[in-house]
């Protein structure tokens, strides 16, 4: 048990070394998420884009047929 007290503490540097591992942590899980809802945002506009584009098309086929 002493030995991982010893370890935790780090000769008295413990408390910055953990914390700077804890921002990190924070900070990297943050990046993370903030990349999956802009994926999944962009996902989204991209789709919406294709399906009014698809739509366009279709109406531009029935307008054409039309003037057959």
């Amino acid at each position: 048990m002493n030995q991982l007290t010893n370890f935790m503490s780090m000769s008295g540097y413990g408390q910055f070394i953990w914390l700077a591992y804890g921002i990190s942590a924070i900070l990297l899980a943050g990046i993370l998420i903030h990349s999956q809802r802009f994926l999944r945002h962009t996902e989204k506009e991209l789709h919406t884009q294709i399906s009014q584009k698809n739509k366009l098309e279709v109406a531009e086929d029935i307008k054409n047929e039309t003037k057959e």
